[in-house]
């Protein structure tokens, strides 16, 4: 016996151990069945379950009140951000540079000097031409009072007159060349880093520098051709930056493209930026939205809906006898956008939605409400608080 014990002794303590641990197991599956008080049932959102308390009281749950929130049709694209106006600093002749009335990032007025070219053979030839045109005006106007009193013809006036253009004509073409070694600001705005210095020999095309107007910003985007309806003249659009990530920039399309892009399909839209703060530069990447199609539809938090494969379902909060209590609605949404949900069907202004504590409610569950949310936009309202 001693030999049978060490030799199945470990398998029929197992086999005890199974057996009892079977029978724990069947033992709570019958009190459950039986009926137990403390016993819960779980079910889906939307499945019914009758009415009735949960055992365990009315949960305190968060709720918000529908409203009013604006929508709009919304078209996402990439755009590159450019000046107002924008030149580059180059001069029309070959030259050296006499001097530069700018430094990098200076602010210039319209009409400023910012370059001088070396002109000092344009400014000799200029002070010969300037000579020989007073000259000729000066005889100019003597033969023309010999003529008054005839004593000169009109043959010999004509010819006076001739020379005298011609060296007015002289003096206007050297001042021109002038002119052309000298270069202006054709508009206000900022001027980029410098890239020429004084003596440097500079031929035309060779830059200087760069001159911008950002007081508004030109955002240049492209949109699909089956999206034209929707970036008529006019359309709000806002635009975000990775380099200020909190902040919104809004303008308004001013001109669409009169061609499509054969190739890809799309078509080039320009918005208007304002820049007063001048934070937005040529050649920023933004992010771009076009809101179209805005109006005024009834609005509650993303949070409150539930997804399922036939809908969406929010639980509403209904008045019952000696409280409240919610119901399972059906819902049809629209667009969703900011946290907030268009609701087309299954609600109406002023009622009140389940936002926190769906998990913990069924159809006809009397619940606890915390306190009022704030007033204000649907799009502001926080969240109700439980009561202490």
């Amino acid at each position: 016996m001693l030999g049978l014990f060490k030799r199945y002794g470990f398998a029929a303590v197992v086999a005890v151990g199974l057996g009892l641990i079977t029978l724990v197991v069947v033992g709570k599956t019958l009190f459950d069945s039986l009926g137990g008080e403390g016993a819960a049932t779980a079910a889906p959102p939307g499945a019914d379950r009758g009415g009735g308390g949960g055992g365990g009281g009315a949960p305190n749950v968060l709720a918000a009140t529908t409203t009013m929130h604006t929508f709009t049709d919304g078209l996402q694209a990439l755009g590159s951000a450019q000046a107002r106006e924008s030149i580059v600093l180059t001069p029309k002749v070959a030259d050296t540079i006499r001097a530069l009335r700018f430094d990098s990032g200076d602010r210039v007025r319209r009409g400023q000097v910012l370059v001088e070219m070396s002109s000092v053979e344009q400014a000799a030839d200029m002070a010969e031409a300037r000579a020989a045109n007073d000259a000729a005006q000066e005889e100019l106007r003597r033969y023309q009072e010999l003529f008054e009193r005839g004593f000169a013809s009109q043959a010999r006036l004509d010819t006076v007159r001739a020379a005298a253009d011609a060296t007015e004509a002289r003096l206007n073409a050297g001042g021109s060349r002038i002119a052309d070694r000298t270069i202006r600001a054709p508009f206000a705005g900022i001027v980029g880093l410098r890239t020429a210095s004084p003596g440097q020999f500079m031929r035309p095309g060779d830059q200087i520098g760069t001159l911008d107007d950002v007081s508004e910003i030109k955002l240049d985007f492209d949109v699909p051709e089956t999206q034209l309806a929707r970036v008529t003249q006019g359309v709000e659009i806002i635009a975000r930056t990775a380099a200020y990530p909190d902040r919104v920039f809004t303008g308004r399309i001013a001109n669409v493209d009169s061609r499509v892009d054969p190739t890809t399909r799309t078509v080039r839209v320009r918005a208007m930026l304002p820049n007063a703060d001048e934070v937005l530069r040529p050649g920023m990447l933004l992010t771009v939205e076009v809101r179209s199609n805005p109006r005024q539809a009834l609005a509650i938090p993303e949070i409150a809906i539930l997804d399922q494969a036939d809908g969406a379902y929010v639980y509403r909060v209904v008045a019952r006898e000696g409280g409240q209590a919610v119901d399972l609605v059906r819902i049809q949404t629209g667009q969703r956008a900011g946290g907030m949900a268009e609701v087309l069907e299954g609600l109406s202004v002023g009622d009140r939605v389940i936002t926190e504590g769906v998990q913990s409610v069924r159809p006809g569950q009397p619940v606890q409400l915390g306190e009022p949310p704030a007033t204000g936009d649907a799009a502001q309202q926080l969240p109700l608080r439980p009561r202490g």
